[in-house]
């Protein structure tokens, strides 16, 4: 291979996209928990994105080391650097150790708090839902989206050293309701393949009409949670402006895709609950920090 094509390879198994993913939220969740009253750290800031991006590539990686032989049996991912052969299983667990291990430290070094949040996201990913209820049980999102959003609580806690904050806790519960409608509609387009890896995903097991209602309910408490957001946050109309123009169009696609979940809509609808995500942080950020603007 080509060195972009190796850069690349690595880039795959280590799931680039969700790790950028990732780190916005853990961006957006340290600016959400910085005090207004002291100066950002833009060094400690740097830290905890650095420890968190190790982390996080080395538990996808980690999680494509364990589904190998499963991922060889799907299309959608039997073209990953494992069962395609670009990559040998020793290779990748050198990464894992690699990563894992320096990401952890890097928490550690910050706080123990971040240290003890970062093992319990990666325990809790590589373990319980990778291993456990992935394979055993239809609602296993549910449980399996507390990983996904312990990063942005990590951010926060990175910020205002504290973890039981009604802001910690509400950025969470964002990122947790965000991740069914996201899954579960990826889940349906793609339900043969899961079938043929084996995995009991909720249309494999319960079907689509389930799956439908399932992706509505958690995405109007997703969207509702949005709007909500005053009670736990100090946030105004710069807030409230393009989030309520953007849950009015989530709604709109959502309501859409219902009417056609086989058609065209369904990407519409997905690239809109992604879309709204980065809104929703993106608005929250902005509102709290144009306190520093020179009009206040």
């Amino acid at each position: 291979m080509t060195f972009r094509e190796t850069l690349n390879t690595w880039r795959e198994l280590s799931k680039s996209g969700i790790v950028t993913l990732v780190l916005i939220s853990v961006l957006a969740g340290y600016l959400i928990g910085q005090p207004s009253e002291l100066p950002l750290s833009v060094g400690r800031l740097l830290l905890t994105l650095t420890g968190i991006l190790l982390l996080a590539s080395g538990s996808s990686a980690l999680n494509q080391w364990q589904e190998r032989d499963l991922d060889s049996l799907m299309p959608r991912t039997a073209s990953r650097p494992l069962p395609s052969g670009r990559l040998k299983p020793n290779q990748v667990i050198g990464f894992v150790l690699v990563c894992i291990t320096s990401g952890l430290a890097v928490l550690l070094a910050l706080s123990l708090d971040l240290f003890i949040l970062g093992c319990a996201a990666a325990i809790s990913y590589n373990g319980l839902y990778t291993l456990w209820w992935k394979r055993r049980w239809a609602y296993a999102a549910v449980p399996g989206a507390i990983p996904g959003a312990l990063p942005i609580l990590m951010g926060h806690a990175a910020a205002c050293g504290t973890v039981l904050t009604p802001a910690g806790l509400y950025v969470f519960f964002v990122l947790f309701f965000w991740q069914m409608p996201h899954f579960w509609a990826l889940a349906l387009r793609y339900q043969k393949d899961y079938q043929d890896g084996g995995f009991p995903t909720l249309p494999v097991v319960h079907g689509q009409q389930v799956t439908l209602r399932q992706i509505t309910v958690w995405c109007l408490c997703y969207v509702g949670l949005a709007l909500i957001a005053p009670l736990f946050i100090k946030v105004r109309w710069i807030y409230f402006v393009p989030t309520g123009l953007v849950s009015f169009k989530v709604i709109l696609e959502l309501v859409r895709y219902l009417r056609q979940p086989e058609g065209k809509h369904w990407l519409s609808f997905f690239l809109w609950v992604n879309f709204s995500l980065i809104i929703y942080l993106g608005a929250a950020c902005m509102d709290l920090w144009s306190y520093y603007l020179p009009v206040h």
